[in-house]
């Protein structure tokens, strides 16, 4: 009875043996699951890596366009520079800061009326002379008669350039299309004219008109 109990009492613990491995079994396998959803888990922590990858690659491309931006502002702001000096640059060359001089000699420039340019009765003469204490005369003829003259002034006299600017008008109207006017200097010792600078023009036909009235 003893060996029969001892055998029943066996039984019982390895049947409570093999109880407890299966539920260490189990409880392996409830175990394994976890590591199982961890990697999901760790795979989650992947896709937030990669959106920290995403992120980091962005950052880079900001960096990249705000270095392109100033290149790019470099760019314009060169053309602009180019641009501006090079069209300052050739104003200047070309007009030197001076009316264009249409008739000249050794003592007077004159910037206008250009030659055969059509006159009125009255009309405007604008240059520079250097002459003996600014002083100078101008006459205007039309091949028969004189059809104005008088006197004018520079704001400076000679050696220097002195700027000029006076009225002619006819006194007589002309007889001929066409009239020359003379700018000249009086002489310091006996009054005769000199740096005489002759130009021509063409009266409005008008004034012919009235004439043969």
């Amino acid at each position: 009875m003893k060996r029969i109990f001892s055998f029943m009492i066996g039984a019982v613990v390895l049947m409570l043996v093999f109880s407890m491995l299966a539920g260490c079994s189990g409880n392996s396998q409830n175990i394994a699951n976890p590591p199982g959803n961890a990697p999901s888990g760790n795979q989650g922590s992947g896709d937030t890596a990669t959106p920290g990858s995403g992120t980091n690659t962005g950052n880079n491309g900001t960096v990249t366009e705000p270095a392109n931006t100033p290149d790019g502002n470099t760019s314009t702001n060169s053309s602009t520079n180019q641009g501006t000096n090079a069209g300052t640059n050739s104003g200047t060359a070309a007009n030197d800061g001076k009316p264009k001089i249409v008739a000249s000699n050794e003592a007077f420039r004159v910037y206008e009326p250009a030659p055969d340019a059509v006159i009125g009765k009255a009309f405007t003469v604008k240059g520079e002379a250097s002459v003996f204490e600014a002083a100078f005369s101008y006459s205007l003829e039309d091949g028969h008669n004189v059809l104005a003259e008088g006197h004018a002034m520079a704001d400076m006299g000679a050696p220097e350039w002195g700027k000029f600017e006076f009225t002619v008008t006819l006194t007589d109207m002309p007889t001929s299309p066409t009239g020359v006017l003379t700018i000249y200097e009086s002489s310091a010792k006996d009054g005769s004219s000199v740096h005489e600078l002759h130009i021509a023009y063409t009266f409005e036909k008008g004034l012919l008109k009235l004439e043969t009235e």
